[in-house]
């Protein structure tokens, strides 16, 4: 049966099961991991997945279940266990399922996923991974590179409205060498990820800025602790942008689990924080015409110049705040929906990477965080962290064995610089950007 007729087929069965409302949710597609090391193939790993995902109430009480068997037993089964979970469960006021209409349509799939031959995607991985030796003598050994592929087509189908879907594709290429000198050892890495094959930063690219950063931290030893300027690479910046997705995650605003909690129409940074979800982005991986739930998605501005304007929703979650969903819900077919990225990310700059170290007097540039130390509900931020110290706006030596310490709230109203080389690192992007003074702990 056509996933379209599947999935209308289930919403009328759970209907006639009394329902009050329902949706369906049919997730298929293939994917791909492919991974070398020392010129070798170590593994090669297609699969095919498949799935669907009901939702069932009855009086405001959510029932889920999930099947991954397409037979009419298993659809059958599933829809009567989703219905006793909706009979037994608790009633919740803002749960239930809002309309939708036909969506845009949006450029996310490549058709050369399935045109590409697989041969051409191992050399893509092997040819990375040889770049990364060739670029320097001191790369001795990698942990390998790999190249992977995932294509879904989404079908969700629910009481209220017409049948809805779309078809996606992502690729991802990685690489991470081992640098080594006079007993010294130093791991570095860079990945792409891409909707579009052809986007995907060519594979020499890729090794041969994976061995860079490995090469550039050989020699690296802690300073002193000192209050310094710090910034943030796109990579290392990705990380932090996305601490700020979760504090204006609606979920979390609701719990209390946020610093931005009660701050709509507040300052908190500077003019340089501008922080914006848009499923719309051309051609980008956290890019789709609707959400989990139907909902369109859209470009929406969390925090305007430092102004926080909006926070991010589903459906349950703007009910409970006395919004309007965002279109930010995910899900797959196993899961109900909860709030998540689409694409997120801090508006870049005008200047370059150079331009904002060369106005960098005493500071570090972060190229690697480690460890977990972010308390989103107060803010407070510590990370174990690697990086290349600035002295009056040159890079003079590597430095690790540190941790960076602050406060969030505070690192939004010291952004000083920001800049023009915005990357997306899967649905999170940042470029680089400078926070005035952070403490820095090391000797």
């Amino acid at each position: 049966m056509d996933k379209v007729d599947l999935a209308t087929s289930i919403v009328k069965k759970a209907k006639l099961r009394g329902a009050d409302e329902c949706d369906c949710l049919i997730e298929m597609g293939t994917e791909i991991d492919i991974k070398v090391r020392k010129g070798e193939i170590e593994s090669i790993e297609q699969s095919n997945f498949c799935g669907i995902g009901i939702r069932f109430f009855i009086n405001r009480s959510l029932g889920f279940s999930f099947t991954t068997d397409f037979s009419e037993a298993a659809i059958h089964d599933a829809i009567e266990q989703a219905r006793a979970f909706a009979i037994n469960g608790s009633p919740d006021p803002a749960s239930g399922i809002e309309s939708y209409a036909k969506p845009e349509a949006l450029e996310i799939y490549d058709s050369k996923i399935d045109d590409t031959p697989l041969a051409k995607k191992i050399d893509m991985a092997l040819a990375c991974e040889q770049a990364a030796y060739d670029f320097d003598s001191r790369i001795k050994n990698t942990y390998g590179a790999s190249y992977s592929d995932h294509k879904v087509t989404i079908v969700l189908a629910s009481d209220k409205s017409e049948p809805i879907g779309y078809s996606a594709t992502r690729f991802d290429l990685t690489c991470v060498p081992v640098a080594e000198q006079n007993g010294e050892k130093r791991m570095g890495m860079w990945l792409s990820t891409e909707r579009f094959l052809d986007e995907l930063e060519p594979p020499p690219v890729v090794g041969s800025t994976a061995a860079q950063r490995a090469i550039q931290m050989l020699g690296a030893r802690p300073i002193k602790t000192q209050k310094a300027s710090v910034a943030f690479d796109p990579r290392t910046g990705a990380e932090v942008v996305e601490n700020i997705f979760a504090s204006v995650n609606g979920e979390n605003i609701l719990k209390g689990m946020s610093f931005l909690k009660d701050r709509r129409g507040q300052k908190v940074g500077t003019n340089l924080a501008t922080f914006v979800d848009d499923g719309k982005l051309p051609r980008r991986v956290g890019s789709r015409p609707f959400d989990a739930e139907g909902i369109p998605t859209r470009r929406t501005i969390c925090i305007d110049k430092g102004i926080v304007k909006s926070y991010l929703y589903d459906v349950r979650s703007a009910r409970k705040a006395g919004a309007r969903s965002t279109g930010n819900a995910r899900r797959g077919s196993s899961s109900i929906p909860s709030v998540g990225a689409n694409n997120f990310y801090l508006i870049p700059g005008k200047a370059s990477r150079d331009e904002i170290i060369a106005n960098i007097g005493n500071g570090i540039l972060i190229t690697n965080l480690l460890g977990f130390g972010v308390n989103i509900t107060t803010g407070d931020f510590s990370r174990g962290a690697e990086g290349l110290w600035i002295n009056n706006g040159r890079i003079i030596k590597p430095v690790d064995g540190i941790t960076i310490a602050g406060n969030l709230l505070k690192m939004l109203s010291d952004i000083e610089a920001v800049g023009s080389d915005l990357r997306f690192f899967g649905r999170i992007g940042s470029p680089t950007f400078v926070i005035t003074e952070m403490t820095i702990a090391g000797d």
